[in-house]
């Protein structure tokens, strides 16, 4: 598995009324323009790409949400958030990681361009003149940097497309037992490319997608709905006493 088969195997799943493929299809009620699907594509191809042969952890959660992926292209990621950050030129050589490449604190996410993706106005009539912001996401970005470096780590979801409800773009739907199932192969393409990387599960119907592939994981509480306390208890023990590899 390359990253660019995987992206095609990613890009090719058209979206239905129910589920959303955001690096295939252009949303005309909340994309700013039709290049947001390619740009989403960018996004993520430079967020795997940084992470290949170095991240040591690779999170699951269950799906995408409607202030993340579905406009940032990452999961767990707010276009917010990408917006905000400043590149630096050039990444810095880190004598103590051999090959691999260290990149600045000013640049979390990626190196390159952000594009925003969503519009200032949206079809739910939200006013969003900073980009969407998920809390979730928030969260388990600032617990993982507390405890790592932002390359050490990939951000996925057992389902990999945006499952929301009918006629309803803006919104998040727990994916089927059928959905989850269809998308179990796109799944294992992903971890296919981490292969050193300890896995984490993030909630239980990542945990159960993960243990029907017979793939072991760490399980962690998912951080919403109150269970953000528990969530970065549970980071904390994995993460900070765990030896960094050499």
């Amino acid at each position: 598995m390359t990253l660019n088969n995987f992206l095609h195997e990613l890009h090719q799943r058209p979206s239905h009324p129910l589920v959303f493929n955001p690096w295939r299809d252009h949303d005309p009620l909340n994309d700013a323009s039709s290049e947001a699907p390619a740009q989403r594509r960018s996004h993520l191809s430079r967020y795997l790409e940084e992470r290949l042969h170095r991240a040591r952890w690779l999170l699951i959660a269950e799906a995408p949400g409607y202030q993340g992926a579905k406009f940032s292209g990452c999961a767990m990621t707010s276009e917010r958030r990408l917006l905000e950050t400043v590149d630096s030129t050039l990444p810095l050589a880190n004598p103590n990681r051999g090959s691999r490449t260290e990149y600045t604190a000013s640049n979390p996410y990626f190196s390159g361009a952000k594009y925003r993706t969503s519009k200032t106005q949206l079809s739910s009539g939200k006013n969003n003149p900073l980009g969407s912001l998920e809390p979730t996401a928030t969260m388990v970005w600032n617990a993982l940097l507390n405890h790592c470096h932002s390359h050490d780590f990939v951000l996925w979801n057992a389902h990999a497309w945006h499952p929301h409800h009918p006629q309803l773009p803006l919104t998040n739907r727990t994916p089927t037992e059928t959905e989850l199932e269809l998308g179990k192969s796109t799944l294992q393409s992903l971890i296919a490319l981490f292969p050193d990387s300890r896995i984490i599960a993030i909630g239980r119907k990542s945990q159960e997608t993960l243990a029907s592939l017979n793939i072991s994981a760490y399980p962690v509480r998912h951080p919403a709905n109150g269970g953000g306390g528990l969530f970065r208890r549970q980071i904390e023990t994995l993460i900070s006493t765990e030896p960094a590899s050499a």
